[in-house]
């Protein structure tokens, strides 16, 4: 089974959880998409399902309400017991290296580091996804963009076309995309897929980064990895001259106080080569440019 975990306290906001459930389902199809509540029959081993689901699927999304935090079971933080199916669950797709994303509802922020277990620290470098009351359809549709090089979409699921309100006219866009790729441009043939970088930052770190583009029209989704963690591409493009352009965000901590962080990309694709610049704009800090240069994997 590939496709979507979500993970979620059943007394945080559940309603979301059940809500982002429906809507990756419609786009992506039942099968695709597990939540325990759900798709675990009652008197199976839950533990054993939920190690077995972890080990198949894609990608983790760990939804993070306001009381996620603080819940208590017995006057005892429930993410500090090692036997709580919220801590075992982000710890298992940690440790196995899956694409953990944060989706932050009701209002909630990224804990710190140092609120949370050990083997948990990792969550908080994930780029946290936001979706709120207000903007759903939007903010659901993004998500639903970056998913999309993570998750096969079945064959004929174009009926989720409806549910995305606001966005069916891009939709309709994605589906003649699928349906004429053959007559795509050059560039936007050459750009889909997954590309590999090694790049040192300009205080001395080496990451391997990864980017994964998907292509509608001239718009660019997917993701893109800084620091090793892969972030949501936002504003992407390819110009008429064939330039590529794309802008990433990610969280500073500096003590109790965040910053944001705006990345921008701006680049060509030169003899079967990606060349990238990377500006690195807010935070605490002022970074120089860094130049990357990535390979297809």
């Amino acid at each position: 089974m590939s496709g979507v975990f979500i993970c979620y306290r059943r007394d945080d906001r559940p309603g979301f959880a059940a809500r982002l459930a429906e809507s990756l389902e419609r786009v992506f199809g039942a099968g695709k998409v597990f939540r325990d509540v759900e798709d675990i029959a009652p008197g199976t081993d839950f533990e054993a399902v939920i190690v077995e689901r972890l080990r198949e699927v894609d990608v983790m999304l760990a939804v993070i309400g306001p009381g996620w935090l603080d819940a208590v079971n017995e006057g005892r933080r429930r993410l500090d017991d090692p036997d709580d199916f919220v801590r075992m669950e982000l710890v298992t797709a940690l440790a196995a290296g899956k694409p953990v994303w944060p989706v932050l509802v009701g209002g909630a922020s990224l804990p710190l580091a140092d609120a949370l277990p050990g083997d948990l620290q990792l969550l908080v470098r994930r780029q946290a996804i936001v979706l709120s009351d207000t903007g759903w359809s939007d903010d659901v549709a993004r998500l639903i963009h970056a998913l999309r090089p993570l998750v096969k979409v079945p064959v004929g699921r174009r009926r989720f076309l409806l549910a995305l309100g606001g966005f069916a006219a891009l939709a309709v866009v994605a589906i003649v995309w699928r349906t004429i790729g053959r007559q795509r441009s050059t560039i936007d043939s050459e750009l889909v897929g997954n590309w590999q970088a090694q790049v040192v930052y300009d205080w001395g770190d080496r990451y391997t980064e990864y980017l994964e583009f998907n292509v509608v029209g001239r718009a660019i989704y997917g993701t893109a990895s800084f620091l090793g963690v892969p972030r949501i591409i936002e504003e992407g493009a390819i110009a008429d001259n064939g330039n590529i352009f794309f802008v990433t965000r990610s969280e500073t901590v500096a003590g109790d106080e965040r910053r944001l962080l705006t990345h921008r990309y701006r680049g060509s694709l030169q003899a079967g080569r990606l060349l990238l610049v990377l500006e690195s704009l807010g935070g605490f800090d002022v970074y120089s440019p860094v130049k990357i240069e990535a390979e297809r994997q």
